[in-house]
This record gives C-alpha cells, structure tokens and sequence, in this order.
C-alpha cells in the first residue's frame, strides 16, 4: 500500500525519530580508534574564490556545534548561497556530530574533502554526508566503518547506531546501500578508505557537486584549499591560492635560478632577493599589491646583467 503522507511529514518524523533515539547513543563513537585531538574550526580566505570558507579540523565531540556556528556567521556564501565546509577529521561522538548537523542544516552548508585530507567515520558517514553539496577532490579522501560503542577498552557492534546513520544519509539522497556498502565488512579497528572516483562514482548519491566544480580554476582553488590555509604568511596562503599569483610566482623563481647560475656575484644576487622579499613582497596583503611586486622584480631580474 502507498502511503498518503507528504514527503515533507515524513522527513519531519525521520529526523524526530533520529533526535529520539541519539539521546541512547551519548556515549557511542564513530571514529578510528587512537586519535585524539578536539576539532577545531578556523576563517580561510580563498583568493581565487574570493570566499572566507571554514576549515573544520580534528575529533568531534560536544560543544563542536556552537564553535561551528560562531565562525560559520563570518564566512561568505557561495552563488548557491552555501558556506563551503573543509572537513579533515577522523570521526569522533555520535551525538556530538548530530548536532553539528543541525547547525548545519541553518547555516546551508557545501562539505568537500579536498587534497590531503581525510574525512573519516563520523566525519564522513554524518558530517559530510549532510551536506547540501558534497565534494571530494583531488587526493581527499573519505573512511567509512560499523558504528560501535566504547565500553571500557573494548569496543561493541552498534547496529541502532548504524541505523540511524543509514536514516540520516538517505533523507540527504544517498542511498542504503551506498551509505552501508563498507559498514558490514569493517569493524571498529578497521577502515574502508575510499577516494573521489569510488565515492562519487560508486556510492550512489554520496557526492552532489556544486557549482565551483564547474571551472577548472575554481576547483582547483577548492581542492588546494586545506593545503594552502596550513601556510603561515598572508602572502604565501594568497599565492598559494591564486592562480595568476602562482603562475607568476613560478616565473621568477625559474629566472632567479636562472640569473643565480650565471651570476659572477652570486652572494650580491641572494642578498637582493632577501632584500626583495623582506622589504617588497612581505609587506603586501593583497593580490594587486603582489602583482606589482612581483612584476616589477622581474623586470630587475631581466635587465641584470651577469
């Protein structure tokens, strides 16, 4: 028999049904066993992008969601109107990670997994599989396995949990079966690491790409992304993140070396770079002012003789 009950009723009592059954779950843990430190979440700038996206970091664990939600406020939203999320976790609390969901769902959320980040457990089968868009890019990669509580040293098969998972995931359009394809053949101590063409081509529903896929640049720019935010000075992360400045970037340094080699003063040349970086190229905090002080040192570079 079809029921007669609107899809919007039945969402509405799937996830009350969800928040019922999670206060069970309190102390359950859907993580890779060993790691420890609490997430963190930071503003990075993307120049390409010209977007303040966030960077969520670490283990979940109770009070990730107010954090989640107070940095989330100073991020820009994409042309869908989503706050890009890079997840680089390994799991963490059940409950915990249900609540940053929530806070997710007001915010309106774009979860990728870009270059040299891994999303895994929670992190991959809640937080990333809540996303509106969803992308993994690049060397990103997401770790699925069996939901199991912690009880003393040892860990117990959870199979309310795991439900509650699979239930979460197909309201968010993924199918039962790509959500729990892994779970069954891998316990608490083990892990089905899989990347982009397995995620997004044989886990039906798990990827939705968004729209800064479309262009080369802009994805590149998002799948750099987790790299370049690690980089300590405003000008390296700008750099890093720009296509143009890192083409240009590349140009000097092939016609430095390329000065340097033929250089009958080599001592002199190195102190004029350091002079160049320490007193030009540091001191900028935009991609104009950087462009300026790059070309301007390559038109030096260019006139010197050996």
């Amino acid at each position: 028999m079809r029921s007669s009950q609107h899809p919007a009723a039945k969402d509405a009592v799937a996830q009350g049904l969800i928040h019922r059954l999670l206060s069970w779950l309190c102390f359950t843990v859907l993580m890779f066993p060993g790691v420890a430190p609490g997430m963190d979440f930071k503003i990075y700038y993307q120049p390409q992008l010209k977007l303040k996206m966030l960077i969520g970091e670490g283990r979940i664990q109770d009070g990730d969601a107010e954090k989640f939600l107070a940095l989330a406020k100073m991020a820009d939203r994409d042309d869908e109107g989503l706050v890009t999320l890079v997840l680089n976790s390994p799991g963490g609390n059940v409950e915990a990670a249900f609540r940053v969901v929530d806070a997710m769902d007001k915010v309106r959320v774009y979860t990728t997994v870009p270059d040299n980040a891994r999303c895994a457990s929670a992190c991959a089968s809640i937080l990333f599989a809540s996303g509106e868009r969803r992308s993994v890019l690049g060397t990103g990669m997401l770790g699925f396995h069996s939901c199991y509580r912690r009880e003393g040293r040892t860990y117990a098969d959870d199979s309310l949990c795991n439900e509650i998972i699979a239930a979460n995931a197909m309201q968010r359009g993924i199918t039962h079966a790509g959500i729990n394809r892994f779970v069954k053949q891998y316990g608490a101590r083990d892990m089905a690491w899989v990347g982009r063409d397995v995620a997004c081509k044989s886990l039906q529903g798990l990827c939705k790409p968004g729209l800064l896929e479309v262009q080369y640049e802009t994805k590149t720019a998002l799948m750099q992304s987790l790299d370049c935010s690690k980089l300590i000075s405003v000008q390296a992360q700008l750099i890093c993140g720009d296509a143009e400045l890192s083409r240009v970037d590349k140009t000097l340094t092939e016609i430095y070396y390329k000065k340097l080699k033929a250089s009958a003063d080599k001592t002199r040349l190195r102190a004029d770079q350091r002079a160049w970086l320490r007193n030009s190229r540091n001191v900028c905090g935009d991609k104009a002012c950087l462009l300026r002080s790059y070309h301007l040192r390559i038109d030096e570079l260019e006139r010197m003789r050996s």
